[in-house]
């Protein structure tokens, strides 16, 4: 833990260096912009320039604080001296009344202090302790990025969690959630700026407040996420591209790319931000040479967007891993996990989807609400009777498109400003209704009012003002210990667990605050393989005890085909053993090959009952696999030790008139032998040395009952399992 004073400057110094990036990248272009708006969004400017910095600097492997802090003093000393002198006059925003401006700054200083409370305290959110500062406590260790194709979440787009470095690098855990913070303070601020720029002040100050204050933006905005940084330099696209449309200044269109193609940056779900802009580019009559301004954009866009899809294409084989597999096939990630990824993102495996704008706004089932206000989000399409209305809606509707894929309360913050732009819009000419509306998102919004209408399970929201330990008049460590059972486990693993050995695990761990070697099941390709392997003693039906014998009279061959013809979405082919024989003499093929998946057919000729060879996609016809022999060898037999968690499989053997002449026969094995010992035997030689098995686990009770039949040495019952040395 490092005290208050580390934890602010490392806030500070971030967007200080932000804020000087931007306001240099405006000197260059020669943008001004009026006065209030151009120092929102050149901080706003400066997060994709120096998220690009840092993603350099891993790279290099030289992502170290001595460097941080060179860089950071660098970037704000030239602005210093470019600016010491300058007295620019920029024209005001049109004012804003005396009574709106202190209904917005009331509640956003209420709330400030509840925020900052809570991101200033030590930082223990789900995903944040998990992967989002995990994976940036591993590049801080390593100085950079190492080669990572164990952990999916490695693989998506990380441009917030590179500031979150540079501020972790000062002040930890809760300096980058803070960092996050920022955005969050920022929104409103630009919501109520662009809407003083088109003269509804009074509309900014309720929708900046319908956002600012919603539940899950709170939540979410003091957590090491990047929702609400999406959210934000969204907004500030939108920004630019309104001032564009108003002046038709072309220099704003690097800003404006760059912007775009932070958003994927931050998030894939982003990538609708480039979409947007072009179509905002192309579509808008501001005389000619629009494809020329659309690929200067683009340009900008792809410089933000195109280092992240290279490092995954050179180490994961898919620019666009953890996604589309099918196209860009590779031994790190499993088509069928990506399935059941989707689905599950898809449903978050609610019974009916019927009730989802309830559950959004008001229950929270799907991971906070957005607040029962937002019910009268249909009053946004009344705004489609004026122009600024619609231009907020058709940036909502690209923001929107990609919720279907993801329907987490939180991917509906992007497209939140501009819905609630709406509905403010709708309602401006009523100004008692929108007083009402803030004063009544002010009560909503209060921890103790949520308990009052979300559902039980709806339960991720910000719960008190914890500024005793955020000041750390109490103890960080008391508060972490006390509150969240997730760091004492990770400081039981980190005394039990030596450093240089690996840990598999049934759950996802808060490896922000570990400094050990984890495998999660579900994370990748390995983690899995190795699930199956483990499962394989206690689950039969992963058992190679399904024989399909084949045989023919004697011929000589070389090769031979054995191909899937059967077809079944809930089935993925697998084999256990591939055996060939001449009597009762055994022949060993010297090459196989198979399609899909061909990098673990070895498992089907290792004569290891514990591993076995799948395809990892459902089972279709045409899947194969090739065996070759070293020398025309004689054969009569071919047996196949399948798994009973396949029904649809149907098996041909192709070469030598095979097809034609082999008689199958099917015989079902009872199970005889005790594979525990070798499966952690096998574990062992795939490089773990460390189980930690859920309680829930199919093989939790077995192993505690008798812990030695697995070769198991119990180290620990922790909060999320038991922890196990392998023998």
């Amino acid at each position: 833990m490092v005290g208050v004073a580390a934890i602010v400057f490392g806030v500070l110094f971030t967007v200080a260096v932000c804020f000087a990036l931007g306001r240099l990248l405006f000197r260059v272009l020669g943008i001004h912009l009026r006065r209030g708006e151009h120092n929102l969004l050149a901080g706003v400017m400066g997060t994709p320039l120096l998220s690009l910095l840092v993603f350099v600097l891993c790279a290099l492997r030289v992502a170290t604080p001595p460097v941080f802090l060179t860089l950071g003093l660098l970037s704000i000393g030239t602005a210093v001296l470019v600016f010491r002198k300058e007295r620019h006059k920029a024209e005001p925003l049109p004012p804003i009344s005396a009574y709106w401006k202190s209904l917005f700054l009331i509640a956003f200083a209420l709330y400030a202090l509840v925020y900052l409370s809570n991101s200033l305290a030590p930082e223990h959110s789900p995903d944040g302790s998990s992967y989002h500062l995990g994976l940036v406590n591993r590049y801080f260790r390593d100085h950079g990025f190492i080669r990572l194709t164990t952990n999916v979440y490695g693989s998506l787009s990380q441009g917030v969690e590179m500031l979150f470095l540079f501020a972790f690098a000062f002040g930890r855990h809760s300096a980058a959630a803070t960092v996050h913070c920022c955005f969050l303070f920022a929104l409103p601020l630009l919501m109520l700026s662009y809407a003083r720029r088109i003269g509804h002040p009074r509309a900014g100050v309720a929708a900046a407040m319908l956002v600012y204050l919603s539940p899950v933006a709170g939540i979410d905005g003091v957590s090491a996420y990047n929702d609400i940084a999406l959210a934000t330099v969204a907004f500030a696209l939108f920004y630019l591209l309104e001032i564009w449309r108003e002046r038709g200044d072309d220099r704003l269109m690097i800003p404006a790319g760059m912007l775009a193609g932070f958003c994927f940056a931050i998030k894939y779900t982003g990538f609708v931000a480039p979409l947007y802009m072009l179509a905002v580019v192309l579509f808008t009559r501001r005389g000619g040479a629009a494809i020329l301004r659309a690929g200067i954009a683009s340009a900008a866009a792809a410089a933000m967007a195109l280092p992240w899809l290279l490092k995954n294409w050179l180490w994961m084989d898919n620019p666009l891993s953890p996604f589309y597999n099918r196209v860009f096939r590779n031994p790190y990630v499993h088509i069928t996990f990506e399935d059941n990824w989707r689905e599950v993102f898809r449903t978050y495996l609610l019974p009916s989807l019927k009730p989802l704008f309830r559950i959004v706004t008001v229950t929270g089932e799907t991971g906070g609400q957005l607040g029962p206000l937002f019910l009268l989000a249909p009053l946004a399409l009344l705004a489609l009777r004026h122009r600024r209305g619609r231009h907020c809606l058709l940036a909502a509707a690209f923001f929107l498109a990609t919720y279907p894929a993801n329907i987490g309360t939180r991917f509906l913050l992007p497209p939140l400003p501009f819905i609630a732009l709406g509905m403010a819009f709708t309602l401006e000419a009523f100004a008692p209704l929108l007083t009402v509306m803030v004063v009544l998102a002010l009560v909503l919004a209060w921890p103790r009012v949520i308990d009052m209408y979300r559902s039980p399970s709806g339960g991720w929201q910000i719960e008190h003002m914890p500024w005793q330990v955020a000041l750390q008049l109490d103890s960080p460590v008391a508060f972490l210990e006390q509150r969240w059972s997730g760091y004492s486990l990770a400081r039981k693993i980190e005394e039990l667990v030596p450093a240089s050995k690996r840990l598999w695990s049934t759950a996802a761990l808060p490896e922000a605050y570990l400094n050990r070697q984890v495998l999660v099941n579900y994370y990748s390709a390995e983690g899995e393989k190795i699930e199956d392997v483990l499962q394989t003693p206690v689950v039969q039906d992963f058992q190679p005890l399904w024989n399909l014998r084949f045989t023919f009279t004697p011929r000589t061959l070389s090769h031979l085909r054995l191909v899937q013809t059967g077809a079944g979405k809930g089935d993925v082919w697998s084999i256990g053993e591939a055996r060939f024989f001449h009597g009762d003499q055994e022949l060993f093929p010297v090459r196989a090959e198979a399609q899909p998946f061909p990098w673990d057919v070895k498992f089907a000729f290792d004569h290891n009952p514990v591993t076995r060879w799948h395809t990892w996609e459902p089972m279709r016809s045409g899947q194969h696999v090739d065996v070759e022999f070293a020398e025309p060898v004689e054969l009569d037999r071919v047996e196949l030790y399948c798994s009973h968690d396949q029904w649809s499989m149907r098996v041909r053997l192709e070469g030598s008139n095979l097809e034609k002449d082999a008689r199958q026969e099917q015989v079902h094995l009872p199970p005889g032998w005790d594979l525990r010992r070798l499966a952690t035997r096998t574990i062992k030689s795939l490089g773990i040395d460390y189980l930690l098995i859920g309680y829930e686990y199919p093989t939790a009770r077995d192993m505690q009952e008798d812990a030695s039949r697995w070769a198991l040495r119990e180290k620990a019952a922790l909060s999320a399992g038991r922890l196990y040395e392998i023998q």
